[in-house]
């Protein structure tokens, strides 16, 4: 499994209007329970687990990127979000703002596949132009083009317009298993 498959179009939040950490959050889980990818109910758990989450150490990773990200009961499969803060947010008081954020959601039991993913992103978004980038797409489409180009350039093949998956990643072999 691909990053883009965790995010898809409906994870995209080209614009975050949130100038605070917590609000950015609020944002990015509202638009999964309007996508349907979060239940409702479960929207006010998700929120406090990712809090807790924070304050364990802040998710910022540096180069004006944070990947908050938790392990719960709360979903059965990977479920995440891309988003993009024009005037920068506020992680850590001693780092630069943060405008990249890719958040993302695991099934508690998938330990390995949870460390996976937060390795996968983070190789993503080592890269100064890539985050560049990111931060000039305009709107939903370029950000998934640039998302899909990335994993190209790491994982080889193509997912861009309805390519099928590279033949080293076979179902039931996912990369987050």
């Amino acid at each position: 499994m691909r990053l883009i498959e965790i995010i898809g179009s409906e994870g995209i939040v080209p614009r975050l209007r949130a100038q605070r950490r917590d609000e950015a959050f609020m944002e990015i889980v509202d638009q999964l329970v309007s996508s349907g990818r979060v239940e409702e109910a479960k929207r006010e758990e998700i929120l406090m687990a990712l809090l807790k989450r924070e304050s364990l150490g802040a998710t910022s990773i540096g180069n004006h990127v944070a990947i908050p990200h938790v392990k719960t009961d709360l979903v059965d499969e990977f479920t995440g979000a891309i988003a993009l803060s024009p005037q920068g947010i506020e992680f850590e008081p001693t780092e630069p703002p943060v405008y990249v954020i890719i958040l993302f959601l695991s099934p508690a039991r998938a330990v390995s596949g949870h460390l996976r993913l937060l390795a996968h992103i983070g190789g993503i978004l080592n890269h100064d132009g890539y985050v560049s980038l990111l931060r000039e797409a305009e709107g939903r489409s370029e950000l998934l083009d640039l998302i899909r180009d990335a994993e190209r350039m790491i994982f080889g093949g193509g997912l861009r317009g309805g390519d099928s998956e590279d033949e080293d990643t076979q179902p039931g072999d996912p990369i987050l298993a």
